[in-house]
């Protein structure tokens, strides 16, 4: 067995050739706090998913279908781009999962009446019917994840939307 030059000379100078273990950097619960906004992001995406999977939908799928209810209830005919910027999702991502949803037979597209390179979403009668189901299941999912905050969840929420830029509305 062969060794380095540096080891032996280390060795023979009494030095160890390995390195210490570095010191753990500490941090300010300030610096973690993004790190536990993530991890709560991914509990609450899977508290969801369980509460979805009777109803066959994922979340974004839910979040993609509820979108779209909202944009037409609020006279805003969906598109894949009107969608992507109201969710604030990336566009591949909401055109990955319209299509999911369109071969589910819950959403139709429609060639937009202005624009040819788009299409209008709209729910089918079978997406409005699953999209109920869902609501009810997501409106039960929050009530069960945010219930530790009790009245306290306003208070959440305020200080939820001072970190969101701008207004979805507004996009």
């Amino acid at each position: 067995m062969t060794t380095s030059r540096p080891a032996a000379r280390a060795r023979r100078a009494g030095k160890s050739s390995r390195r210490a273990a570095p010191k753990p950097v500490a941090a300010p619960p300030e610096a973690l706090l993004g790190y536990r906004l993530w991890q709560v992001h991914y509990a609450w995406h899977r508290h969801v998913e369980r509460h979805l999977g009777a109803i066959d939908l994922t979340h974004l799928q839910y979040v993609l279908l509820a979108a779209t209810s909202h944009l037409l209830s609020d006279h805003q005919p969906p598109t894949q781009i009107r969608l992507a910027k109201f969710t604030r999702l990336e566009k591949m991502m909401v055109s990955k999962n319209l299509r999911a949803l369109e071969r589910q037979g819950l959403i139709a597209r429609h060639p937009h009446p202005t624009n040819p390179r788009a299409n209008e979403i709209g729910l089918t009668a079978k997406g409005w019917r699953v999209l109920e189901r869902a609501f009810a299941a997501a409106i039960a999912a929050h009530a069960s994840f945010f219930r530790p905050f009790g009245s306290d969840w306003r208070k959440f929420d305020a200080m939820l939307r001072i970190l969101m830029p701008g207004d979805a509305r507004d996009l």
